[in-house]
This record gives structure tokens, sequence and C-alpha cells, in this order.
């Protein structure tokens, strides 16, 4: 157990130009940690073990998911923003600028992750 100072990663994030986590530990079976989000898009996700929770803490993102027969969404989500990314939904953030977003994510083995759209390339 230890106090996790969530401005001092913040500042620290800020020096960089790249893409980076910063692991804060774990909640029951969830990973905690915080994400230096680059301009652009992140690879397609989804998670078949349950629902994930995005805090935006510094920035602006566009988070994109996809219903089940891959019609789109796009919710705005800015400093302050929390969203819930409900189970086996397919979803994608695109930033302009850096983004910072505290995460809670369910464990790595039931992730399905992929660059191309996945209605387009023939999964989902």
């Amino acid at each position: 157990m230890s106090v996790k100072d969530i401005n001092a990663i913040r500042d620290a994030f800020s020096a960089l130009s790249e893409r980076s986590n910063k692991s804060l530990g774990h909640f029951d079976e969830r990973a905690v940690g915080i994400g230096r989000y680059v301009p652009g898009s992140s690879p397609w996700e989804k998670h078949n073990n349950g629902d994930e929770l995005l805090y935006v803490t510094d920035g602006e993102v566009q988070l994109e998911i996809l219903s089940d027969s891959g019609e789109s969404s796009i919710e705005p989500l800015t400093t302050g923003s929390l969203f819930i990314v409900p189970r086996g939904k397919w979803h994608q953030l695109t930033a302009s600028d850096h983004v910072n977003i505290l995460y809670i994510s369910p464990a790595e083995d039931g992730v399905d992750r992929q660059r191309e759209h996945p209605f387009e390339s023939g999964d989902g």
C-alpha cells in the first residue's frame, strides 16, 4: 500500500512527447493506471471480461464506440469527464493534443486489440 501522487505523475507526463503509462496498482481484479496519450488514434480495443472506466484528468479526447452492428457513436471527453465503456464494446481514442486519462481496466487476458477497424476488417 502506498499513496500515489497523481499531480506529480501528470507533471512528469507534461515533459513527454510520446505515449506513456504509469501503473497505480490493482483494484480487485482490475488494473489502475494513468496514461499519457499523444495526438492520433489508439488501437481499437474491447474488453471481454469487464467494463473499463476512463477519467480524463487533462485535455480532450474523442471516444468512438461501436455497437454490435458496427454503428459508431462518438463521445467527446474533456478534463473532468468520466466514461464507462461497457464490456465487449470496441472502442478507440483519438486526440488532437496530449491528454492524460486515469483508467481502471479489466485484466489483460480478456482484451482484444487491433489497428484496423473491427468491422471493416471482417472481424467483430
